[in-house]
């Protein structure tokens, strides 16, 4: 059987009885081994993957620091930046679920940046993608004695910076599965915070507070629904402001492709997460930038005190400021007690994903050998320990100043970011390229098939570099350059050159490598695919021949 043939057959085991799954995998050949489908290493499920995307792209950005753009762009402006980004990050997710729902393997986006394009360009990803999640989890670890701050500033900044240390160690280091059931329970106050601030958004707007204030839609009015005066320059610079903190705030499929690898039964599960990413979008980003310019005045005197002031936890937040201005008790230490949880989980997801990009830079020989060591469980916990030792440099924040330190790690990872998106993108129109000059691309040989193609990897490729050249335009107004803000908005894009071109040349010299890029004809789309096949035919056999639970199918409805 071709592996087309085979291909659209296990797209079609969902709609089968499960009694003609288990003859079709029999008649295919020889008799499948049922022990892929348990290897410890592959021990995340469906509710654990999306719950996981959720986890890492909802941080305290969303609840606490969304007021800074909403002063400089008003409501609208805040909406019309966020929603601009979000179509960037839908675009990626409809290239990165075509890569990885072919090879699910460990590295996810990494590892395909290497494969369909070069090796030094993957090398230069992988490392500049570590270097963000490591800035990630510092800015989480320092975000953590923020919150805490909110009720007491008696407590030193490096016992919290130390108990979340402790904290992710004991989650990540035994299995996978440890972390996901962890991981799945915690992303959950997520979920029912954004759901609550909605909902608070929706009632009290009609009056159900204890003012008895209907203000509805009273900020879009006044000050307006660009933060006051308006002028073409405002108005542009404040979209671009919340378009760039959308950059920070706004991830998620990069998330699911790297943990493609440590997946039972990917290819139904993983097309699921990568599409369920609308509706993260439109449920948590849009929604959110919604709420807080209904709530929230972008020139209240409180709000903009906070920041200026960088005000404690939660207290900057345009929720809490509105919850104080209608005279709520107890409901802004209940969103601050959240918001905590949420901050935690992030930075949890934050160390997995860095260590697991360690992790597959390693088997690529492009990091330390020793990063390869996994424990029983296939956990590498070598590359988990590396990660927590470099989330150690959160304690600058107990010397340098929390808000400075934070504002360090801001912004660069939002520089880092915009430079894994535009590889990604361009990844995925090399791949593309490639499935057609090899006669692949109009057939059923991928399992899934993005939207809006090749009109979304074109999108990303686009819109990427042009947020990115443009992302500390402050810095050249007159009077205003600083070089410590220069290295921070733009050293990434330099770090990744010097390990691209640096591994460019070793690969020219040593290795003598001919070629600037993989040839389209050249590029590999067949090595893994007989493992994968094997692992999604072992893993609908045992799934038709065990009865779902009422607990498993509970789960599989909703996630």
């Amino acid at each position: 059987m071709s592996y087309e043939t085979k291909e659209k057959d296990l797209q079609d085991y969902s709609s089968e009885p499960q009694s003609a799954v288990v003859d079709e995998v029999n008649r295919q050949g020889p008799e499948v081994d049922l022990a892929l489908a348990d290897d410890p290493h592959r021990g995340l499920r469906m509710r654990h993957v999306q719950l996981i995307a959720i986890s890492g792209s909802i941080g305290s950005a969303l609840f606490v620091s969304i007021g800074n753009p909403l002063t400089s762009a008003g409501p609208i402006g805040l909406l019309l930046g966020v929603a601009i980004w979000c179509a960037v990050v839908w675009a990626a997710s409809n290239c990165l679920i075509e890569m990885t729902c072919l090879l699910p393997v460990d590295g996810g986006f990494i590892h395909y940046a290497g494969r369909f394009v070069d090796k030094s360009f993957g090398m230069a990803l992988g490392w500049n993608y570590v270097i963000t999640q490591l800035a990630l989890i510092c800015f989480e670890l320092v975000s953590l004695n923020v919150i805490v701050e909110y009720w007491t500033l008696t407590l030193h900044p490096a016992i919290i910076i130390s108990v979340g240390l402790v904290a992710f160690f004991i989650i990540q280091i035994w299995s996978v599965r440890w972390f996901g059931e962890i991981e799945f329970y915690i992303s959950i106050t997520k979920v029912f915070l954004m759901i609550g601030l909605t909902l608070y958004t929706f009632i009290t707007m009609v009056g159900g507070n204890p003012l008895g204030d209907k203000y509805g839609f009273r900020y879009w009015k006044t000050p307006g629904p660009f933060a006051g005066e308006v002028n073409f320059r405002k108005v542009l610079t404040g979209i671009f402001d919340s378009l760039s903190w959308a950059t920070f705030a706004v991830v998620g499929p990069d998330y699911i492709s790297l943990i493609g690898g440590e997946v039972k039964n990917p290819r139904r599960i993983l097309p699921k997460a990568f599409n369920s990413t609308i509706y993260r979008i439109l449920c948590f980003y849009l929604t959110g930038a919604l709420c807080v310019g209904i709530v929230s005045s972008s020139t209240d005197e409180n709000l903009l005190g906070a920041i200026s002031a960088g005000a404690p936890g939660a207290a900057k937040s345009p929720y809490v400021i509105s919850m104080n201005r209608l005279g709520i008790p107890v409901l802004p230490s209940l969103v601050n007690a959240l918001i905590l949880i949420s901050i935690f989980s992030t930075g949890n997801s934050f160390v997995f994903v860095a260590s697991r990009s360690l992790f597959s830079l390693a088997h690529k020989n492009q990091a330390p050998a020793i990063l390869k060591r996994v424990n029983r469980h296939g956990v590498p916990w070598v590359a988990v320990c590396v990660t927590l030792a470099f989330g150690c440099l959160s304690y600058l924040s107990v010397s340098s100043g929390t808000v400075k330190v934070l504002n360090w790690w801001i912004n660069l990872v939002g520089a880092a970011q915009l430079v894994s998106w535009t590889c990604i993108g361009f990844t995925y129109l090399r791949f593309r390229s490639g499935l057609k000059a090899q006669n692949l691309l109009n057939t059923n040989y991928l399992p899934v098939k993005g939207y809006l193609q090749p009109f979304s990897g074109w999108y990303v490729v686009v819109w990427s570099p042009i947020v990115f050249f443009f992302s500390g335009y402050y810095l050249f107004y007159p009077g205003a350059f600083a070089g410590p803000d220069f290295v921070f908005a733009y050293g990434s894009i330099f770090i990744f050159l010097a390990i691209y071109i640096g591994s460019k040349i070793y690969q020219t010299v040593y290795q003598k490598e001919k070629h600037f890029v993989v040839p389209a004809n050249e590029i590999d789309f067949v090595s893994d695919v007989d493992h994968i096949d094997a692992l999604t035919q072992a893993s609908e056999a045992k799934r038709a021949s065990k009865p779902q639970t009422r607990a498993q199918k509970f789960s599989d409805f909703f996630f």
